[in-house]
């Protein structure tokens, strides 16, 4: 009896050596394979409050809109595309309630456009928008209707082409919000211009419109979509278990992260080389376009931004709605963030990245844009300073997106400056 018993504590000690061992190694590894300290926080927070979110929003109806442009989307004749059938969609594919509003005195018909900033705000504090505006004096007590044309990817003139066809349609507005730039700056250039596609067409436009997509594009797009499942599997299976309170088991989960996404934008430059080097026509890319002079380019397209907002300021005084124009704040606008070390780990990218390139270039012809169409009497805001001294962490991604506080802020700026 002895013998077992000492054999049993003999084995218990050997175990917790083990277990410990296991615990630590994070610490040892991470630098190594991760290439960063080890952070419990921050990977319980990645794992937990991003599942949880995923969770209430699916049960919401909404939906995660990361990654999801090409996949999720298909044609549609004047707004370039929507989504594809799925919860939390109306009828005319887009997020939210059906854009056919008619006004009222009891209701206050708000839309909220852009692209996948402007979705997300829709998402983290589209509630939040709903009751301070029906809280403030000037629209105490109103119904309001919260209708969102926006999608990821979404860009300028998009959101000029939605407001147009569903007013044809006959919607009635009363209030419109456009938070926008990055994409309208970035996407021409990062997506549209290496493959010739006129900048001011729909993002990815050359694989959106193809008849037949090329079989090893297709193909390419089929492994995206597994290397997502299984990245969607894996966060799911570790929030849901008890070993994401291992640090062992958070770490593996981490090195397999960052394995998957890094074979998912591979992936992603294999579709780009794919479409090189398929045959164009003018259905795919429209009007050739090469550029020699990359900042007259980002003028050009801070133009064409601009003028599509002149156009919907045109339309308000026609149609009888007020109109705010917010240009997006950008982690790579120099000076308007002094960032947290959680942002520079997970927001900013210290390598050459194309939207980065792109926004470091591009921003500047932006903002002195928005000044033009301040001069003009165009309701105009610049977020990008909004951060300035914001010493939390409101950056989630080295794109362009935020966290919760981050949508929470940007909400509250936005409302400040239309209730005022």
């Amino acid at each position: 009896m002895k013998k077992t018993g000492k054999r049993f504590i003999g084995w218990s000690v050997y175990l917790f050596i083990i277990i410990l061992t296991l615990e630590i190694s994070p610490y040892i590894l991470s630098g190594f394979l991760l290439e960063k300290s080890f952070s419990r926080r921050n990977i319980r927070k990645e794992i937990i409050e991003e599942n949880n979110t995923a969770k209430d929003e699916n049960n919401d109806g909404k939906q995660d809109v990361q990654n999801q442009y090409l996949g999720n989307h298909i044609l549609h004749p004047y707004l370039g595309f929507v989504g594809i059938e799925q919860d939390g969609f109306n009828e005319f594919h887009l997020p939210g309630i059906n854009p056919l509003t008619k006004k009222s005195d009891e209701d206050l018909n708000v839309v909220l456009m852009g692209g996948s900033v402007a979705r997300e705000l829709y998402v983290s504090a589209g509630e939040r928008i709903k009751q301070k505006i029906s809280s403030s004096d000037i629209y105490k007590d109103k119904n309001i209707n919260l209708v969102i044309l926006a999608l990821s990817g979404f860009k300028q003139p998009q959101q000029l082409l939605a407001l147009n066809y569903f007013m044809a349609l006959g919607a009635e507005y009363d209030l419109v919000i456009n938070l926008d730039g990055f994409n309208e700056i970035v996407l021409p250039y990062t997506d549209n211009l290496p493959f010739h596609v006129f900048p001011s067409y729909p993002r990815h436009w050359n694989i959106y419109s193809r008849k037949k997509l090329d079989s090893r594009v297709t193909l390419l797009l089929g492994k995206q979509a597994v290397v997502n499942e299984k990245r969607s599997n894996n966060k799911r299976f570790i929030a849901n278990s008890i070993v994401n309170y291992s640090n062992f088991a958070l770490f593996i989960w981490k090195v397999t992260d960052n394995k998957l996404n890094n074979e998912f934008f591979q992936l992603e430059s294999e579709i780009r080389t794919a479409q090189k080097n398929s045959p164009t026509d003018y259905q795919s890319i429209g009007i050739y376009t090469t550029i020699t002079d990359t900042l007259e380019f980002f003028k050009e397209q801070s133009e064409f931004w601009k003028r599509s907002s002149q156009q919907i300021a045109y339309m308000s005084k026609q149609a009888g709605f007020e109109y705010f124009h917010f240009l997006q704040p950008n982690q790579y606008v120099e000076g308007t963030k002094e960032f947290t070390v959680e942002e520079l780990n997970i927001a900013i990218e210290s390598g050459p990245f194309a939207y980065k390139d792109a926004a470091i270039t591009g921003y500047p012809p932006l903002i002195s844009e928005g000044q033009e169409l301040i001069r003009e009497g165009v309701n105009f805001t610049d977020l990008t300073p909004m951060f300035k001294d914001e010493k939390r962490s409101v950056y989630n991604d080295k794109c362009c997106h935020f966290n919760q506080l981050g949508y929470e802020l940007i909400a509250d700026r936005i409302l400040e400056k239309i209730l005022k």
